[in-house]
């Protein structure tokens, strides 16, 4: 069955390429008279006992112009009580009708992403009676909410955020794509509601009254970030991926539902033929991200991911690719050695960053830019990395999602699976295999790098910020699980509502739109997802192989070296994350020790112990200290 429609996949491939070779011939002949930038941001204010203010829906969106320094719009209600903003996204229909807010009849959308099916989207909608003005997939949204309401979410394939408003049943509606991948912050604070693409797009009103929620920085130290939806500010919250919220813009009663879970979702699978179906799916996807009126590149560091969107994009595709790598001088492990192999079998343009050392004189501007602390140590090669690619391209094909859904990590691996180093650790969590302690206790081992438990937590922080350490850091997991699965399944759940929803993602949406660069992801198509996630593991996963499915697909078409080569996260040499005298002169008579935020005792055991992982944790919270308080 699957050998037909891979034989139909192959023609439709060849259309596709002619359409893409004379989009890119279209674009070499106006680029420099049309396209001017593809980024997107949002915001607006719901006021009920005050109009609300032009200059600070202005403000407002000012602090997101490198997600959108094209132009912005605005868009306020004739009696002033709520008001939607945008900095605009000119991936699709580059001309002043996908300027926004846009309106259709009694609705107005401001919308931050990309919807990969609208094409075909328009064209159910134009069957029933819709008719469009434009080019753009921010119209789509807007008559398919008009046609579907809610229901119109689980029709869209791709990665979003947006607020649309009903004037004509007072009621905003927001919503977020099925796995964060585009960001989105709301607060409720004294008759008012706000909304936005980052948090500083919240703080940047006036009569938004900020405080630091205290309770969050034993969040960020546990966890690596602030867990569970909650940001650094007291009354700003993370709507959560797969969700929606209705808000009346009268009363600001409000409802949040989710409208898809992984969980509940329904697929077809036939397990001879799961290596097909995969592959069917992954090239569908990728072919997807790719449309766009400009050039799209990719980033590559030789890893299984990175090589195979770059080989597909290539080779199945003929999408002629620009990838970019960063390495370090001197660093055997270097990634720039190996993304050189793929571009060297591929054919892709490879433009590479080699660096001497890591630039920690970036950090004040990257906690700026992450508005809550990030202590993953990728985030500084990720943000240099976007920055070069920014010099070349609007946008880039990236590899997140394969590790979460294809079994890539250590800590997802059965011979890893234990609690501790002790025998007796061992032995419980063999025989309790799918025990929710066990099972907890393993993924903050994992994910803590650098313990801070409650515990810890108390000999580390003081005054209001040891008062409010909440009573379990890590109650957070007890949400997501689900005893009836297997340590598997139940572990990729945890990773992709936690580590990837609220770690990774944010990582790589703030160090690219810090350089006004966009990042698609096409592992994260739901359906590609929602097939994974369903298969039996022995289909994915298989001892001393590292991503089968992708082995297969890359066999004999990449060098072994490839294949073979261990999992290596995107970090660089150690050393640059043990600088113990950085860590002093930054800590020693740093903000955190003088507002008495931390312990000066505390802090010179760690220097003490060369704890350089909890350390670490403290430099990232001080730069974020510095930046914002």
């Amino acid at each position: 069955m699957f050998s037909i429609i891979k034989d139909i996949q192959n023609t439709k491939n060849k259309v596709w390429i002619q359409f893409n070779n004379f989009m890119s011939f279209i674009y070499e002949k106006i680029k420099d008279k049309v396209f001017k930038s593809i980024m997107c941001g949002i915001s607006g204010h719901i006021a009920t006992n005050q109009i609300v203010d032009y200059n600070e829906l202005i403000k407002s969106i000012s602090t997101l112009a490198h997600r959108g320094p094209d132009n912005q719009g605005i868009y306020i209600t004739s009696n002033q009580r709520v008001g939607l903003a945008h900095r605009r996204l000119s991936f699709l229909d580059l001309s002043d009708t996908g300027r926004q807010p846009m309106t259709v009849q009694h609705l107005t959308i401001t919308f931050n992403g990309e919807i990969y099916n609208y094409r075909e989207l328009q064209k159910e909608l134009e069957n029933q009676g819709a008719q469009f003005s434009s080019c753009s997939d921010t119209e789509v949204i807007l008559w398919a909410y008009l046609f579907w309401g809610a229901t119109c979410l689980s029709k869209f394939k791709g990665m979003f955020a947006f607020a649309i408003l009903d004037e004509k049943n007072n009621e905003l509606f927001l919503a977020r794509d099925r796995f964060g991948i585009k960001p989105l912050f709301y607060s409720f604070q004294n008759n008012n509601f706000y909304f936005g693409s980052e948090v500083k797009a919240i703080l940047a009103f006036e009569s938004f009254k900020r405080k630091v929620q205290s309770s969050s920085v034993a969040l960020f130290l546990a966890n690596r970030f602030v867990s569970d939806n909650q940001t650094m500010w007291k009354d700003i919250y993370k709507l959560p991926a797969a969700h929606y919220m209705k808000i009346n813009t009268q009363d600001l009663s409000y409802q949040v539902k989710e409208y898809w879970s992984v969980l509940d979702s329904k697929t077809d699978s036939y397990a001879k033929e799961v290596q097909e179906q995969f592959e069917f799916l992954l090239i569908d996807s990728l072919k997807q991200h790719l449309r766009s009126d400009v050039p799209i590149g990719a980033f590559l560091s030789g890893g299984l991911d990175s090589s195979t969107t770059v080989l597909l994009m290539q080779k199945e595709l003929q999408y002629d690719t620009k990838a970019f790598s960063i390495g370090f001088n001197g660093w055997n492990e270097s990634e720039h050695q190996y993304a050189r192999m793929v571009a060297n079998e591929t054919g892709a343009e490879l433009k590479t960053l080699l660096l001497e050392k890591i630039d920690f004189e970036v950090m004040p501007k990257l906690m700026v830019h992450y508005d809550d602390p990030i202590a993953d140590i990728s985030i500084l090669p990720t943000y240099f990395v976007s920055q070069l690619a920014s010099q070349d391209v609007k946008a880039v094909i990236s590899g997140e999602g394969a590790d979460e859904f294809l079994g890539g990590y250590s800590w997802q691996k059965p011979e890893n699976f234990y609690t501790g180093n002790h025998f007796f650790s061992k032995w419980t969590s063999k025989l309790f295999p799918n025990s929710q302690k066990e099972m907890k206790k393993h993924y903050i081992q994992a994910m803590s790098m650098g313990l801070f438990d409650n515990k810890e937590l108390k000999k580390c922080l003081q005054n209001e910020f040891l008062v409010e350490i909440p009573k379990d850091v890590f109650g957070h997991l007890d949400k997501l699980m689900r005893p009836e699965l297997s340590r598997l399944k139940q572990i990729q759940l945890l990773d992709m509502h936690r580590f990837m929803e609220e770690l990774v993602l944010v990582k790589i949406d703030r160090a690219s739109m810090a350089n006004s660069l966009e990042v698609r992801v096409p592992f994260l198509d739901h359906e590609l997802v929602e097939f994974l996630f369903h298969l039996p593991e022995e289909a994915y996963m298989k001892e001393g192989i590292q991503k089968p499915l992708l082995q297969n697909l890359l066999r004999n078409r990449l060098p072994k070296r490839i294949l073979q080569r261990p999992k290596q996260g995107f970090v660089g040499p150690d050393r640059f994350y043990k600088d113990f005298s950085l860590y002093k002169e930054t800590l020693t008579h740093g903000r955190l020790i003088q507002d008495e935020v931390i312990s000066s005792s505390y802090l010179q055991k760690l220097f003490f112990l060369k704890d350089h992982w909890r350390l670490w944790k403290l430099f990232v919270l001080e730069h974020w200290w510095r930046a914002w308080m």
